[in-house]
């Protein structure tokens, strides 16, 4: 009996289109298509218009480009790209997005079966920043076993809609923040919920995300203004102002949603009340974190901005009260600990501030946010010996880490102290990865026969193990 080839069993499947919308996207885009080629039959591409090589990438891998010119909505170019699918179901990503192999099964075995109209999956956004959050949720440690995303330290995970099955009449809403969600609800078509997750980059790059914050913000104040009564477009507008600080849209955007949502979700209270915090409104900020917990005890976002607030009202002992629920309640975050350092510093206390900054490291040894608060906490107290020996620290645990700071505190504590050859060395390594760090290149200036800072040669470190 011959045996079935990739094509035979490809046609006896239901198929399932991959489509997407892409601008400038030639950094990332390989990435995501090599990580689903062998999942999808087919690769639907929408193009608003790059100008490097995107296009020609996603071409190479087989992909129907379509082009269709940008009008500030994203809902519309992700509806050009729905049109041009001709699966019975489809995958939606971005450019940013991967899907790891260990979750190609779960996908194909969910595109099989004809209940379910659509199934959410887990969408993972990987963070440097351990004490980072997505709506009301801190990062937690990345400790899967997927290939995809190894090495990176953290993440916060989403549910989304994002394997449907092909409708003609299927659409996006929404000129930012685009969702199918609402045509599902209006269908009352039944969804269901898959394990398998879908990897976001996007926010590892935080240049880009400070780049867009602005245009996004203006969209959304667009839309909301375009629907008024939305709840949905008012969250939009509230997320999109609390990323780029603008807390009186923000609280308005969240005050709003009270009115108008009849479930209220427990990032809408968060946001409320971290605007009232950046405001100085403390007072106001305690009713909102108080309804998070009465429903959710265990919030450990929602007890360690109660804490902050407490501790602006001069009530430090109830704030402590709340970091040790919210260190109970997510016994490896470092968020709380960080809290206590603030808290602690803020009565005059540095010796239990830096231990609260240990604890937080001990946790979670791989934050650079954590081991760089540490070193200015040393400084900040006149602790130059400590902040050198943190610093030296910090360069053993996350060499590439500290951006040259780490580097000229270490390099000069040990040249100060007369260790020159190992003081060198790290000078150099930090040369080497930061040449135009102003401490290294003064340290630098400052030997004799020493290299030109601008011109540090990588090869001329390799006997650095000395100063670690």
């Amino acid at each position: 009996m011959p045996r079935k080839g990739p094509q035979c069993y490809a046609l006896a499947m239901p198929t399932l289109s991959l489509a997407m919308i892409t601008k400038n996207e030639e950094a990332a885009l390989g990435h995501c298509l090599a990580s689903v080629r062998d999942l999808v039959d087919e690769i639907v591409v929408v193009d608003t218009g790059s100008s490097d090589g995107t296009v020609a990438l996603a071409e190479s891998f087989g992909a129907r480009v379509g082009h269709f010119p940008w009008r500030d909505d994203f809902a519309a170019a992700r509806n050009e790209s729905l049109r041009l699918c001709t699966g019975r179901w489809v995958l939606l990503l971005d450019a940013d997005e991967a899907v790891d192999p260990l979750d190609h099964g779960e996908i194909r075995r969910a595109a099989r079966q004809d209940r379910l109209a659509g199934f959410t999956l887990v969408s993972r956004n990987y963070t440097r920043d351990g004490s980072a959050s997505l709506f009301d949720q801190p990062v937690v440690a990345n400790r899967s076993a997927y290939r995809e995303g190894a090495g990176l330290p953290f993440y916060a995970d989403q549910p989304m809609l994002r394997l449907v099955r092909r409708h003609p009449d299927l659409h996006f809403e929404g000129r930012i923040h685009e969702v199918l969600d609402p045509w599902f609800r209006r269908k009352g078509l039944p969804t269901g919920s898959l394990r398998a997750v879908i990897h976001h980059f996007g926010k590892l790059d935080r240049d880009r995300e400070r780049a867009k914050s602005s245009y996004y913000l203006d969209l959304a104040q667009r839309e909301a203004a375009e629907h008024p009564r939305d709840p949905d477009r008012q969250f939009n507008l509230m997320v999109q102002a609390e990323t780029a600080g603008q807390w009186e849209t923000a609280l308005a955007a969240g005050l709003a949603i009270l009115k108008l949502a009849r479930k209220v979700p427990h990032a809408v209270h968060a946001a409320i009340a971290l605007a009232y915090q950046r405001q100085g409104r403390h007072e106001a900020a305690l009713e909102h974190l108080d309804a998070i917990l009465r429903a959710q005890p265990g919030h450990a976002l929602a007890h360690c901005r109660l804490a902050c607030s407490l501790a602006a009202l001069g009530r430090p002992e109830e704030a402590r009260e709340h970091l040790g629920q919210a260190m109970a309640a997510l016994p490896d975050d470092s968020g709380p600990w960080l809290d206590l350092c603030a808290l602690e510093e803020r009565a005059g206390r540095p010796g239990p501030a830096r231990e609260a900054l240990r604890g937080a490291i001990a946790r979670r040894p791989q934050d650079p946010g954590l081991r760089q608060g540490l070193v200015e906490l040393d400084l900040r107290h006149r602790m130059e010996d400590q902040a050198a020996a943190d610093a030296m620290e910090a360069l053993r645990a996350l060499p590439g880490e500290g951006g040259g700071h780490w580097h000229a505190l270490a390099a000069g504590a040990l040249l100060k102290a007369g260790h020159g050859k190992p003081g060198r060395a790290v000078l150099e390594l930090g040369l080497a990865a930061f040449p135009d760090h102003p401490g290294l290149r003064g340290l630098a200036a400052a030997l004799p026969g020493a290299p030109d800072p601008g011109r540090a040669d990588p090869a001329a470190t390799a006997g650095g193990e000395e100063a670690g």
